[in-house]
Protein backbone atom coordinates (compact mmCIF):
# COMPACT_ATOMS: atom_id res chain seq x y z
CA UNK A 1 0.00 0.00 0.00
CA UNK A 2 1.48 3.51 -0.94
CA UNK A 3 1.66 6.04 1.66
CA UNK A 4 -0.18 9.34 0.41
CA UNK A 5 1.45 12.26 -0.18
CA UNK A 6 0.50 14.44 2.65
CA UNK A 7 0.92 11.72 5.28
CA UNK A 8 3.54 12.10 7.27
CA UNK A 9 6.78 9.50 7.67
CA UNK A 10 8.14 8.31 10.92
CA UNK A 11 10.95 10.35 11.10
CA UNK A 12 8.24 13.64 9.62
CA UNK A 13 6.28 12.82 12.39
CA UNK A 14 9.38 12.36 15.40
CA UNK A 15 10.82 15.92 14.21
CA UNK A 16 6.97 17.27 14.19
CA UNK A 17 6.76 16.35 17.91
CA UNK A 18 10.18 17.45 18.92
CA UNK A 19 11.94 20.33 16.72
CA UNK A 20 15.88 19.69 16.29
CA UNK A 21 16.39 22.36 19.08
CA UNK A 22 14.35 20.74 21.71
CA UNK A 23 16.85 17.53 21.08
CA UNK A 24 19.55 19.41 21.14
CA UNK A 25 18.66 21.09 24.43
CA UNK A 26 18.20 17.73 25.60
CA UNK A 27 21.09 16.69 24.87
CA UNK A 28 22.93 19.12 26.74
CA UNK A 29 21.01 18.69 29.62
CA UNK A 30 21.81 14.89 29.92
CA UNK A 31 25.65 15.66 29.23
CA UNK A 32 25.43 18.66 31.39
CA UNK A 33 23.98 15.90 34.28
CA UNK A 34 26.35 13.68 33.70
CA UNK A 35 29.58 16.31 33.92
CA UNK A 36 27.81 16.92 37.15
CA UNK A 37 28.24 13.75 38.48
CA UNK A 38 31.78 13.11 37.58
CA UNK A 39 32.74 16.49 38.76
CA UNK A 40 30.93 15.73 42.09
CA UNK A 41 33.06 11.99 42.28
CA UNK A 42 36.43 14.11 41.37
CA UNK A 43 35.46 16.47 44.48
CA UNK A 44 34.31 13.53 46.53
CA UNK A 45 38.00 11.66 45.84
CA UNK A 46 39.56 15.21 46.24
CA UNK A 47 38.82 15.09 49.96
CA UNK A 48 40.40 11.32 50.58
CA UNK A 49 43.82 10.80 51.31
CA UNK A 50 45.90 8.56 49.49
CA UNK A 51 46.72 5.05 51.00
CA UNK A 52 50.62 4.72 50.33
CA UNK A 53 53.59 2.12 50.99
CA UNK A 54 51.70 -1.15 51.62
CA UNK A 55 51.27 -2.43 48.50
CA UNK A 56 49.63 -5.52 50.13
CA UNK A 57 46.77 -3.86 51.18
CA UNK A 58 44.37 -4.88 48.34
CA UNK A 59 40.66 -4.78 50.22
CA UNK A 60 40.41 -2.21 53.72
CA UNK A 61 38.44 -4.11 54.91
CA UNK A 62 38.75 -2.99 58.81
CA UNK A 63 39.46 0.48 60.25
CA UNK A 64 40.19 1.60 63.79
CA UNK A 65 41.82 5.09 64.86
CA UNK A 66 44.84 4.31 67.17
CA UNK A 67 43.99 5.08 70.50
CA UNK A 68 48.04 5.96 71.19
CA UNK A 69 48.39 8.24 68.69
CA UNK A 70 45.27 9.93 67.03
CA UNK A 71 46.94 10.83 63.85
CA UNK A 72 46.99 7.37 62.88
CA UNK A 73 44.45 4.84 61.46
CA UNK A 74 45.10 1.14 61.39
CA UNK A 75 43.33 -1.16 58.92
CA UNK A 76 43.48 -5.03 57.41
CA UNK A 77 42.53 -6.79 54.45
CA UNK A 78 39.48 -9.07 53.08
CA UNK A 79 39.83 -12.59 53.29
CA UNK A 80 42.96 -13.73 51.05
CA UNK A 81 45.92 -12.15 53.20
CA UNK A 82 47.81 -13.20 56.21
CA UNK A 83 46.57 -12.43 59.52
CA UNK A 84 48.05 -8.67 59.75
CA UNK A 85 47.48 -5.21 60.25
CA UNK A 86 48.47 -1.91 58.80
CA UNK A 87 48.86 1.59 59.71
CA UNK A 88 49.10 4.50 58.10
CA UNK A 89 49.62 8.65 58.97
CA UNK A 90 45.75 9.52 58.21
CA UNK A 91 47.27 13.37 57.07
CA UNK A 92 49.71 12.18 54.52
CA UNK A 93 48.42 8.47 53.63
CA UNK A 94 52.29 7.15 54.02
CA UNK A 95 52.12 3.67 56.40
CA UNK A 96 53.92 4.08 59.65
CA UNK A 97 53.35 0.59 60.90
CA UNK A 98 52.77 -3.30 60.67
CA UNK A 99 51.47 -6.00 62.80
CA UNK A 100 51.42 -9.69 61.94
CA UNK A 101 49.43 -12.19 64.57
CA UNK A 102 52.00 -15.33 63.66
CA UNK A 103 49.64 -18.68 64.02
CA UNK A 104 46.72 -17.09 63.75
CA UNK A 105 44.04 -17.56 61.33
CA UNK A 106 42.79 -15.35 58.56
CA UNK A 107 39.61 -17.27 57.07
CA UNK A 108 37.45 -13.99 56.50
CA UNK A 109 38.66 -10.85 58.14
CA UNK A 110 36.05 -8.44 58.16
CA UNK A 111 36.08 -5.74 60.77
CA UNK A 112 38.41 -4.50 64.11
CA UNK A 113 37.43 -2.26 67.02
CA UNK A 114 39.27 -0.40 69.17
CA UNK A 115 38.70 -1.30 73.32
CA UNK A 116 39.54 1.92 75.50
CA UNK A 117 42.39 1.99 78.30
CA UNK A 118 41.26 1.08 81.74
CA UNK A 119 42.78 1.35 85.26
CA UNK A 120 44.59 -1.95 84.79
CA UNK A 121 44.81 -2.60 81.07
CA UNK A 122 45.99 -0.84 78.17
CA UNK A 123 44.09 0.17 75.21
CA UNK A 124 43.52 -3.00 73.42
CA UNK A 125 42.50 -4.09 69.70
CA UNK A 126 40.28 -6.73 68.52
CA UNK A 127 39.79 -8.40 65.19
CA UNK A 128 36.85 -10.16 63.63
CA UNK A 129 37.34 -12.82 61.51
CA UNK A 130 33.87 -13.00 61.45
CA UNK A 131 33.05 -12.80 57.36
CA UNK A 132 30.38 -15.67 56.10
CA UNK A 133 28.85 -14.67 52.97
CA UNK A 134 27.46 -18.55 52.80
CA UNK A 135 26.15 -19.06 56.42
CA UNK A 136 27.79 -22.41 56.57
CA UNK A 137 30.69 -21.51 59.60
CA UNK A 138 30.08 -23.29 62.96
CA UNK A 139 31.94 -20.31 64.69
CA UNK A 140 33.48 -17.03 64.11
CA UNK A 141 36.52 -15.63 65.88
CA UNK A 142 37.69 -12.43 67.44
CA UNK A 143 41.44 -11.42 68.57
CA UNK A 144 42.02 -9.31 71.36
CA UNK A 145 45.35 -7.87 72.02
CA UNK A 146 47.45 -4.74 73.35
CA UNK A 147 47.23 -1.88 70.86
CA UNK A 148 51.23 -2.21 68.97
CA UNK A 149 53.41 0.72 68.55
CA UNK A 150 51.54 2.50 65.36
CA UNK A 151 55.02 3.73 64.12
CA UNK A 152 57.07 -0.15 64.34
CA UNK A 153 56.82 -3.43 62.48
CA UNK A 154 55.14 -5.71 65.22
CA UNK A 155 54.85 -9.66 65.35
CA UNK A 156 52.59 -11.06 67.84
CA UNK A 157 53.36 -14.55 69.01
CA UNK A 158 50.90 -16.55 70.40
CA UNK A 159 51.67 -15.93 73.56
CA UNK A 160 50.94 -12.01 72.99
CA UNK A 161 47.02 -12.55 72.14
CA UNK A 162 43.88 -13.84 72.69
CA UNK A 163 41.23 -15.53 70.51
CA UNK A 164 38.11 -16.35 71.42
CA UNK A 165 35.35 -18.42 69.32
CA UNK A 166 31.82 -17.35 68.73
CA UNK A 167 28.84 -19.04 67.63
CA UNK A 168 25.27 -17.42 67.12
CA UNK A 169 22.51 -18.42 68.69
CA UNK A 170 20.24 -19.29 65.76
CA UNK A 171 22.69 -20.60 63.53
CA UNK A 172 25.29 -19.02 61.29
CA UNK A 173 25.45 -15.79 60.23
CA UNK A 174 27.52 -13.51 57.72
CA UNK A 175 28.60 -10.68 59.35
CA UNK A 176 31.22 -7.40 59.01
CA UNK A 177 30.06 -5.07 61.38
CA UNK A 178 32.11 -5.08 64.95
CA UNK A 179 32.27 -2.25 67.44
CA UNK A 180 33.19 -2.34 71.31
CA UNK A 181 30.42 -0.86 73.96
CA UNK A 182 32.77 0.52 77.00
CA UNK A 183 29.32 1.30 78.76
CA UNK A 184 28.32 -2.48 78.82
CA UNK A 185 31.31 -3.84 78.90
CA UNK A 186 30.91 -5.94 75.29
CA UNK A 187 32.02 -6.79 71.81
CA UNK A 188 28.80 -6.26 69.72
CA UNK A 189 28.18 -7.33 66.11
CA UNK A 190 25.56 -7.24 63.82
CA UNK A 191 24.59 -9.58 60.94
CA UNK A 192 24.84 -8.32 57.47
CA UNK A 193 21.52 -8.85 56.28
CA UNK A 194 20.46 -9.27 52.58
CA UNK A 195 16.77 -8.24 53.43
CA UNK A 196 16.35 -4.90 55.02
CA UNK A 197 16.84 -6.68 58.82
CA UNK A 198 19.99 -6.75 60.89
CA UNK A 199 20.41 -8.97 64.04
CA UNK A 200 22.70 -7.18 67.19
CA UNK A 201 24.42 -9.48 69.09
CA UNK A 202 26.67 -8.96 72.24
CA UNK A 203 29.57 -10.98 73.64
CA UNK A 204 30.64 -10.03 77.17
CA UNK A 205 33.92 -9.30 78.13
CA UNK A 206 33.74 -12.12 80.84
CA UNK A 207 33.70 -14.98 77.79
CA UNK A 208 37.38 -13.54 76.97
CA UNK A 209 38.68 -15.42 80.71
CA UNK A 210 37.77 -18.96 80.26
CA UNK A 211 39.08 -18.67 76.79
CA UNK A 212 42.23 -17.36 77.86
CA UNK A 213 42.59 -19.79 80.97
CA UNK A 214 42.21 -22.34 79.08
CA UNK A 215 45.16 -21.16 76.17
CA UNK A 216 47.29 -20.58 79.38
CA UNK A 217 46.91 -24.06 80.28
CA UNK A 218 47.66 -25.42 76.71
CA UNK A 219 50.72 -23.11 76.95
CA UNK A 220 51.62 -24.21 80.25
CA UNK A 221 52.15 -27.37 77.95
CA UNK A 222 54.38 -26.28 76.19
CA UNK A 223 51.83 -26.77 73.41
CA UNK A 224 49.04 -24.53 71.28
CA UNK A 225 45.38 -25.01 71.92
CA UNK A 226 45.23 -26.21 68.37
CA UNK A 227 47.16 -29.02 68.95
CA UNK A 228 46.69 -30.04 72.31
CA UNK A 229 42.77 -29.59 72.33
CA UNK A 230 42.62 -27.70 75.25
CA UNK A 231 41.60 -25.00 73.32
CA UNK A 232 37.65 -23.06 75.32
CA UNK A 233 34.24 -24.37 73.67
CA UNK A 234 32.42 -21.05 71.19
CA UNK A 235 30.75 -19.25 73.31
CA UNK A 236 27.29 -18.06 72.18
CA UNK A 237 26.71 -14.53 71.65
CA UNK A 238 23.46 -12.94 72.53
CA UNK A 239 20.87 -11.05 70.46
CA UNK A 240 19.70 -7.96 71.88
CA UNK A 241 18.18 -6.24 68.85
CA UNK A 242 17.29 -6.60 65.31
CA UNK A 243 17.58 -3.26 63.00
CA UNK A 244 15.78 -2.26 59.35
CA UNK A 245 19.16 -2.19 57.97
CA UNK A 246 19.82 -3.75 54.83
CA UNK A 247 23.51 -4.85 53.72
CA UNK A 248 25.54 -3.48 56.79
CA UNK A 249 29.26 -3.69 56.53
CA UNK A 250 30.98 -1.62 59.01
CA UNK A 251 29.90 -0.03 62.34
CA UNK A 252 32.15 2.07 64.83
CA UNK A 253 30.78 4.14 68.67
CA UNK A 254 32.33 7.57 68.97
CA UNK A 255 34.17 7.41 71.81
CA UNK A 256 33.12 11.05 72.35
CA UNK A 257 29.99 10.61 72.18
CA UNK A 258 28.47 7.48 72.26
CA UNK A 259 26.70 7.79 68.87
CA UNK A 260 26.97 4.02 67.05
CA UNK A 261 27.90 4.74 63.39
CA UNK A 262 26.92 1.87 60.62
CA UNK A 263 27.75 1.75 57.30
CA UNK A 264 25.96 0.55 53.82
CA UNK A 265 26.75 0.30 50.44
CA UNK A 266 24.66 3.65 50.05
CA UNK A 267 24.52 5.20 52.91
CA UNK A 268 25.72 5.57 57.03
CA UNK A 269 23.04 5.81 59.66
CA UNK A 270 23.79 7.18 63.17
CA UNK A 271 22.02 5.73 66.50
CA UNK A 272 22.67 8.93 68.52
CA UNK A 273 23.13 8.29 72.68
CA UNK A 274 21.57 11.37 73.54
CA UNK A 275 19.88 10.09 76.94
CA UNK A 276 19.35 6.35 75.98
CA UNK A 277 20.03 4.06 79.21
CA UNK A 278 21.45 1.08 76.95
CA UNK A 279 22.91 0.49 73.84
CA UNK A 280 19.24 -1.82 73.73
CA UNK A 281 17.48 1.51 73.52
CA UNK A 282 19.94 3.39 71.79
CA UNK A 283 19.46 1.05 68.65
CA UNK A 284 15.82 1.66 69.25
CA UNK A 285 15.73 5.28 67.78
CA UNK A 286 15.55 6.67 64.56
CA UNK A 287 18.81 6.61 62.94
CA UNK A 288 20.20 9.81 61.01
CA UNK A 289 20.93 8.42 57.32
CA UNK A 290 23.97 10.14 55.85
CA UNK A 291 24.80 9.64 51.62
CA UNK A 292 28.18 7.76 51.00
CA UNK A 293 30.73 9.51 48.71
CA UNK A 294 30.97 8.24 45.19
CA UNK A 295 33.77 6.50 45.63
CA UNK A 296 34.83 2.69 45.04
CA UNK A 297 33.20 0.02 47.53
CA UNK A 298 32.93 0.75 50.75
CA UNK A 299 33.52 -1.03 53.49
CA UNK A 300 35.23 -0.04 56.30
CA UNK A 301 33.53 2.86 59.15
CA UNK A 302 35.49 4.43 61.96
CA UNK A 303 35.26 7.48 64.22
CA UNK A 304 38.40 9.42 65.51
CA UNK A 305 39.06 11.28 68.40
CA UNK A 306 37.96 14.37 67.34
CA UNK A 307 34.04 12.62 66.37
CA UNK A 308 35.06 12.78 62.97
CA UNK A 309 33.76 10.23 60.75
CA UNK A 310 36.13 8.69 58.24
CA UNK A 311 35.78 5.35 55.76
CA UNK A 312 37.93 3.60 53.58
CA UNK A 313 37.84 2.16 50.06
CA UNK A 314 38.58 -1.28 48.65
CA UNK A 315 40.59 -1.62 45.80
CA UNK A 316 44.67 -0.57 45.43
CA UNK A 317 45.37 2.04 46.88
CA UNK A 318 42.99 2.19 48.90
CA UNK A 319 41.73 6.23 49.85
CA UNK A 320 40.86 6.76 53.02
CA UNK A 321 37.88 9.97 53.01
CA UNK A 322 35.88 11.92 55.50
CA UNK A 323 32.46 11.71 55.69
CA UNK A 324 30.11 14.75 55.17
CA UNK A 325 27.67 13.93 58.73
CA UNK A 326 26.09 17.34 58.38
CA UNK A 327 22.35 17.59 58.18
CA UNK A 328 21.50 19.35 55.13
CA UNK A 329 19.35 22.36 55.77
CA UNK A 330 15.85 22.43 54.42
Amino acid sequence: MKRLASEPSASDSFLTRYPVRMIVIRVVAVSCLALFAFAVADESKSNSVTLTGAPGLTESSGLSFSMSDAACVWTHNDSGDRARLFCFDTRSGRLTGTCELTSAKSVDWEAMTGVPASTDEPAKLIVADCGDNNAVREHITLYRFAEPDPHAQTRLDLADYESLQVRFPNGAVDCEAVWYAPDENCTVLLAKGRLPIAAVFTVSDSSWTSADAAKRDALWENDSPRKSGRGPHPVTATQIATLALPMATGADRDARSGDVWIASYFQAFCFERGRHSSLQEQLGGVPRAVEMPRLRQVEAIAVDSGSRVWVTTEGSPALLHPLSTETPTQ
